[in-house]
């Protein structure tokens, strides 16, 4: 039972090196630092630009107000060498994320649509 329970060990370990020579790498490189095909359509631009705006005015950042210059801010603190700015970069991509996804949920579900409509019934 003892080599049985080898072999599929190493069946298990040739499959999974075969999977990391076949993987591909350039989305694990960071989502930021190289947008993949695909991933860009499934973006919503109004949200992900409000959001953006957003965070410049509520974190009164030093930069030009506008989506690419945060982003330029972004990838410069993601990239730097420097631990704290990595970790200013973490929380701003978490607030910018609670954000985004308040913002999708919030357009998905009709919330910033719906409008007051006068009653047909008159309740004292």
């Amino acid at each position: 039972m003892g080599s049985a329970t080898r072999r599929w060990f190493y069946l298990l370990g040739c499959i999974m090196l075969i999977n990391l020579v076949n993987a591909d790498f350039e989305f694990q490189k960071g989502v930021l630092a190289s947008v993949s095909p695909g991933i860009t359509e499934d973006i919503d631009l109004q949200c992900w630009n409000a959001c953006s705006l957003t965070l410049i005015d509520l974190k009164e950042l030093k930069i030009e107000h506008n989506v690419d210059a945060f982003w330029n801010f972004m990838l410069f603190l993601q990239k730097s060498q420097r631990p704290g700015h990595y970790t200013v970069f973490l929380n701003i991509a978490q607030d910018f994320w609670d954000m985004y996804i308040d913002c999708l949920l919030s357009r998905s579900h009709g919330m910033g649509r719906r409008q007051v409509t006068p009653s047909k019934y008159s309740f004292p």
